[in-house]
C-alpha cells in the first residue's frame, strides 16, 4: 500500500486547484479505496490555519479547516519518536521547524512526501512527491 504525507503547500495545491493538483487529488481516491495512507502532520494544520486567518475570516477559516479535517486523511499529532526524528532532521539541515517536523514524519512512516519546497531536497533518504512550483 502506498502511504503519503501531505505537506502544507500540497493542502493549498488542493484548496487553490493549483498547478498539481491533479498529482494530489487522485490519492484521495486511493485512499478511499484502501489503496493508500494519506497522513496529516499537525504541523501542516497549523500553518494553513494561520495562512487561512492572514488572509479571510476567522469563520471562513474555521469552515475550510474543517473541510480539510474530513479529507480521507489521517491526521498525526506529535510523539516522542517523532519529535526525536524532527530533532535529527533539523540538526542536520537548514530546514525552518515545522518542514523538520513534516520530513520526519514521512521518513517514520516510509512515506513519499508531497510538498513543493525545494528545501526538501538536502535530505538524501526522504521519499519525494515534488508538486509544479515557481
Amino acid at each position: 500500500m502506498s502511504t503519503f504525507v501531505l505537506d502544507t503547500s500540497a493542502v493549498i495545491t488542493i484548496l487553490n486547484q493549483e498547478d498539481g493538483w491533479d498529482l494530489v487529488y487522485p490519492l484521495f481516491d486511493e485512499s478511499k479505496k484502501n489503496q493508500a495512507v494519506l497522513y496529516l502532520p499537525f504541523m501542516v494544520l497549523m500553518e494553513l490555519e494561520y495562512l487561512l486567518l492572514r488572509k479571510v475570516s476567522a469563520e471562513e477559516t474555521m469552515v475550510i479547516m474543517s473541510m480539510v479535517i474530513s479529507w480521507p486523511i489521517q491526521i498525526v499529532e506529535s510523539s516522542s519518536e517523532w519529535r526525536h526524528q524532527a530533532a535529527m532532521i533539523k540538526s542536520d539541515t537548514a530546514l525552518s521547524v515545522a518542514d523538520a517536523w513534516i520530513a520526519s514524519l514521512a521518513q517514520l512512516h516510509s512515506a513519499e512526501l508531497v510538498h513543493k519546497d525545494p528545501e526538501y531536497e538536502q535530505i538524501s533518504n526522504l521519499r519525494l512527491l515534488t508538486l509544479p512550483y515557481k
